[in-house]
């Protein structure tokens, strides 16, 4: 059976552009894109330190999606077939603590790819990623949201987000963009930041095994449920709808999720047990979120019936390559 291709415009190698690409997210989609379409031209950019690794023939830029000047020269040369957007602020605490930088980036990036692609490369097909914290209020509801649910931020990150959610759709409809909008729901794997609740209790199981840190966990709100993938089937997600011919990139909104909720002390539990030391757990308040919302919950029926995808990885396979991502990093 033949790969889907990305479609091009009648371009025999398509050239593929991820904003953002250094980031936790971004490493494991260049390499995946690597092994699906060896034929691309593979580009990614990063706002500091290119990297020094990932797959061969890979090329990066340094870029401030913020700088319009700069976001516009590189659409003009590349003109490429696809750009999975990437490039944000995602921290929702640095997002209250810098609100003005976090809409920069978020906005300000997002404005700038669709003017440049709206001037430069009007036949690229754009993936928009966005984040499932800008339903904010609509999971109060205490029903699963859809892609129709009223975004209703409770955080500079997911208001900023939200914002350049809408402006995709309207480049979509007034300018005539290809745009497909992936609305991502909490995931995690190899690599991602500790900063964020799974990788922060990973690697305190790691540090405790190893006698760096003594046998007790600080938790934030362990009673919120949330709606967790492996990183690894969010990219097989983005892969799905990067396959979909043009005339399905319409402005559509996919939620990509697992389509089941589950408490934060549930996961942890589960990660406690996957450890060789007993642990004690203890809530830390500087953990806590100014605003939060007890359940998260999604409709992924939508991607589902578009682009075929359904997750494949259970949640204890999810939590054992987090946590064993940790141990080796803090072995090495």
């Amino acid at each position: 059976m033949m790969t889907p291709q990305p479609e091009t415009a009648g371009v025999s190698s398509p050239v593929l552009l991820v904003t953002g690409g250094s980031g936790f997210v971004g490493r494991h989609l260049i390499n995946a894109l690597a092994l699906r379409w060896p034929e691309a031209s593979l580009h990614a950019t990063a706002h500091s330190n290119l990297p020094d690794d990932g797959p061969t023939g890979c090329q990066w830029d340094r870029l401030d999606v913020a700088e319009a000047s700069h976001v516009a020269e590189i659409i003009e040369v590349l003109k490429p077939s696809v750009i999975v957007h990437l490039a944000a602020q995602s921290h929702v605490p640095t997002s209250f603590e810098h609100p003005v930088e976090t809409w920069r980036i978020n906005l300000n990036g997002t404005l700038n790819l669709l003017e440049a692609v709206q001037q430069h490369s009007p036949l690229t097909r754009l993936l928009i990623v966005g984040s499932s914290d800008m339903y904010g209020g609509s999971f109060r509801s205490g029903k699963a949201v859809t892609e129709d649910s009223p975004l209703l931020p409770l955080n500079p990150y997911a208001a900023s987000k939200a914002a350049a959610d809408l402006a995709a759709y309207q480049y979509s409809q007034s300018a005539g963009l290809a745009v497909i909008r992936a609305r991502s729901f909490n995931h995690t794997g190899p690599g991602q930041n500790e900063r964020f609740v799974l990788p922060a209790f990973a690697s305190q199981i790691a540090r405790i095994e190893r006698g760096a840190q003594p046998p007790v966990l600080e938790t934030g709100n362990l009673e919120a449920e949330r709606d967790f993938l492996d990183v690894d089937d969010v990219i097989e997600a983005y892969l799905a709808l990067m396959s979909l011919p043009r005339e399905q990139y319409q402005g559509q909104a996919y939620n990509i999720a697992s389509g089941t909720s589950v408490p934060i002390r549930a996961l942890l539990e589960r990660l406690v047990a996957l450890s060789t030391r007993r642990i004690e757990t203890r809530l830390d308040p500087a953990r806590q979120r100014p605003v939060d919302i007890s359940r998260v919950a999604a409709d992924t029926s939508a991607i589902q019936r578009a682009a075929g995808w359904r997750p494949t990885r259970s949640m204890d396979d999810m939590l054992l390559r987090l946590l064993d991502d940790w141990r080796q990093r803090l072995a090495g």
